[in-house]
């Protein structure tokens, strides 16, 4: 990872500031990009974010249970393992935080079709995860 992109400005040159809308950015301006690919990309760039200052500072600045949903919304479905280890939480730490967003309705779990033993995760379709409700 490029510590250089680590400084204060990060957030902002990341595209991250949460009082522009997409009207603001107009669609198309210079990097051709649309809204939905943009938000796409701030998820990303708050993800590097955080790696960026665990790494650096070893804290971070998402919870479990944040990283857990952006990589969902990004991916569309994780396998339990492989949340859990983008949770960054031990074993039995991750069963609570898998808890937590069931209960809060926000994640659904499944067995995998190919292999019954996985179990995968997914956002639950009602709770719309988007960085205009959050």
């Amino acid at each position: 990872m490029d510590d250089s992109r680590g400084g204060p400005d990060s957030a902002a040159a990341a595209g991250l500031d949460a009082d522009k809308s997409d009207g603001e950015h107009g669609v198309g301006e210079k990097s051709g990009k649309t809204g939905t690919e943009r938000r796409g990309q701030n998820w990303r760039s708050l993800l590097e974010l955080d790696a960026q200052i665990h790494e650096k500072h070893g804290i971070r600045i998402l919870t479990p249970e944040a990283r857990v949903l952006i990589h969902l919304k990004l991916q569309g479905t994780l396998s339990v393992t492989t949340a859990m280890q983008l949770a960054g939480v031990s074993y039995r730490g991750f069963y609570a935080v898998l808890e937590r967003l069931k209960q809060a309705g926000v994640v659904s779990q499944a067995r995998d079709k190919g292999d019954q033993r996985v179990r995968n995760l997914s956002l639950d379709p009602s709770m719309p995860l988007t960085t205009d409700n959050v």
